[in-house]
């Protein structure tokens, strides 16, 4: 396995790919339920493709681009999730492969090889929801991007305002996916200044890239006359430490156990073995670095899941196949490869199918909800935090998310929330009112028109059916 990735050989990387595709067999033939983030962004997509505006019309704090993305991926596979999980293979294949070339072109290894692409496709098997089209992992993508032009500016040092730029517009677009991915700007500032002595006029020209997508979006908001919605429903919302946790972090050290282990492998052994050139000493500080901020971004995600972790990769891959690489013994060195992938893949494997008591994969699927059984193939508004429901169902109104949903139905007495309500009923009557907490009954009083259209049955409101004459 080693022997057959040391070679300079960009053809090595079909072997990747097989070995990608072998792995994501069991996953596609035998897959789990949908993850309540897979089932969050097929709703996004439906209700975007159906007409609607963006946190004008859609009350969610989804990152712009990432809802776009969502409606994309909706236009173009619907409801499959066979689609998307073969997308993000290969998406993740073209990463592995991108970050393999970024480290050939930059000799961060005394030899040129594709041991990097193999060692970054088998981490990102490490827990099955890595397959998800999430926006975490489209965002990684555009990090790497930055990560590849902070190496070219490490390199040259020299006056090449193009690439400061586009680094900056790659952490831009990676923030519209992933509002966290906004340290990676610290974190960029932080490594130019100290590898690449960046000046004041570059750190400003950093920060124009970074903001450039922001600016262009609120401009088309403002001339929409949203920029209110824009700015309460995006900025406010994701501009917060608070976080939920999907999976524990007890499980997150069961998943990632063999990998943590070799990665303090590599920092022994390069400690001892290792000899580096100048520029080979700062590529690995830089990664270092990057290894440090994403630890941080972890911290204040918004939900913790196990591709929350997409951003690991690069740094854990450059030290796992440097120790790799140093191991003088050739038997020993294939060994530890095999283990590399045998452990990886095997506790991922038996997490999956539920072997490992540690791993609770539990919250990080959607529930089943109580009302699933008596309504089906309906647009539904639930005024609450039932997931469940839309797996056979269809969302309607404006009101997707209840954290910033619950705001308007809470206080009934502004004129602006109920014009909202109304507006949004209107515009996209649901069929079935989930309201579990009474919420929509003042609002009803004050708009009987509204009320005259659906009669209540327990704690849900129904349509009620046109009689013919």
């Amino acid at each position: 396995m080693l022997r057959f990735f040391r070679f300079n050989d960009p053809y090595r990387l079909l072997g990747v790919l097989i070995m990608m595709v072998v792995l994501s067999l069991p996953i596609f033939i035998n897959p789990l339920a949908i993850t309540l983030q897979e089932l969050k962004d097929i709703v996004l997509g439906e209700l975007l493709n159906s007409g609607k505006i963006m946190y004008i019309h859609v009350v969610d704090d989804t990152p712009w681009f990432a809802s776009w993305l969502a409606a994309a991926a909706d236009f173009l596979f619907g409801r499959s999730l066979l689609a998307r999980h073969l997308i993000a293979m290969f998406l993740i294949f073209f990463q592995a492969s991108l970050f393999a070339f970024i480290l050939v072109r930059n000799k961060a290894y005394n030899e040129s090889n594709y041991l990097p692409a193999f060692i970054f496709g088998v981490l990102c098997f490490y827990s099955f929801d890595m397959l998800s089209l999430s926006r975490e992992l489209f965002a990684a993508t555009c990090l790497l991007l930055a990560l590849n032009n902070i190496f070219k500016e490490i390199e040259f040092k020299v006056q090449r305002d193009d690439v400061v730029l586009n680094i900056g517009i790659y952490l831009g677009v990676a923030s519209m996916l992933v509002f966290s991915y906004s340290l990676f700007l610290i974190g960029s500032l932080v490594i130019l200044y100290v590898f690449a002595r960046l000046s004041f006029r570059k750190a400003l020209l950093l920060l124009f890239g970074f903001g450039f997508p922001h600016f262009a979006l609120i401009c088309v908001y403002y001339f929409r006359g949203g920029l209110p919605e824009l700015a309460h429903n995006f900025y406010d919302a994701n501009f917060t430490f608070h976080s939920i946790n999907l999976i524990s972090w007890h499980s997150i050290f069961w998943l990632g156990g063999g990998v943590i282990l070799f990665f303090f492998f590599s920092l022994i052994m390069q400690s001892r073995e290792a000899r580096f050139t100048r520029y080979q000493s700062q590529l690995m500080q830089v990664m270092l670095i990057w290894l440090l901020v994403s630890c941080v971004e972890i911290g204040i995600t918004r939900e913790l899941t196990p591709h929350s972790f997409i951003t690991f990769a690069p740094p854990l891959t450059y030290f796992i196949s440097h120790y790799l690489l140093l191991i003088r013994r050739k038997r020993i060195a294939e060994s530890m490869v095999w283990i590399f992938l045998l452990s990886t893949i095997g506790i991922s494997t038996a997490a999956r199918l539920n072997k490992i008591k540690a791993v609770d994969y539990a919250h990080i699927f959607v529930k089943n909800s109580k009302y699933e059984s008596y309504f089906q193939g309906k647009r539904v508004v639930v005024l609450g935090n039932d997931w469940g429901i839309y797996k056979k169902n269809y969302a309607a109104s404006y009101f997707l998310n209840w954290d910033l949903s619950k705001e308007i139905f809470e206080q009934p007495e502004y004129y602006e929330n109920i014009i909202m309500v109304q507006n949004s009923f209107e515009e996209d009557k649901p069929e079935v009112v989930i309201d579990e907490q009474g919420l929509l009954a003042e609002f009803f009083d004050r708009l009987p028109s509204l009320k005259e259209e659906y009669e209540k049955s327990g704690l849900v409101y129904i349509k009620k059916t046109k009689r013919k004459q």
